[in-house]
């Protein structure tokens, strides 16, 4: 229920996205690493969406995978990997990581 149903089908897909979220919530995930850029969108974008409309509260992080290569080989999150553009912030998560 990606990219093209958000905008044919909006209320269906935020819905199936807010399913995905609450069984990724109840297994505790905490990052989720996107090789889509559509999967991406939909998750980071509409993720304060979600909790907005629903009245959810979600703990978990996106970043593609580009994103997470360049990290992992030493990139700034905000220069080079424009972790600055996210919706969800990633702050805490890379304070926590010891990114920061």
């Amino acid at each position: 229920m990606g990219f093209s149903q958000l905008h044919l089908n909006k209320s269906t897909s935020l819905q199936f996205t807010k399913t995905k979220f609450d069984s990724l919530q109840r297994a505790g995930v905490e990052l989720m690493i996107h090789m889509c850029p559509n999967c991406h969108i939909q998750y980071d974008r509409y993720q304060p969406v979600i909790e907005k409309e629903f009245g959810v509260k979600y703990d978990m992080v996106h970043i593609n995978i580009a994103q997470l290569v360049a990290l992992s080989m030493g990139a700034d999150p905000y220069k080079v990997c424009g972790f600055y553009t996210q919706s969800v912030p990633l702050e805490g998560f890379l304070v926590r990581t010891g990114i920061l």
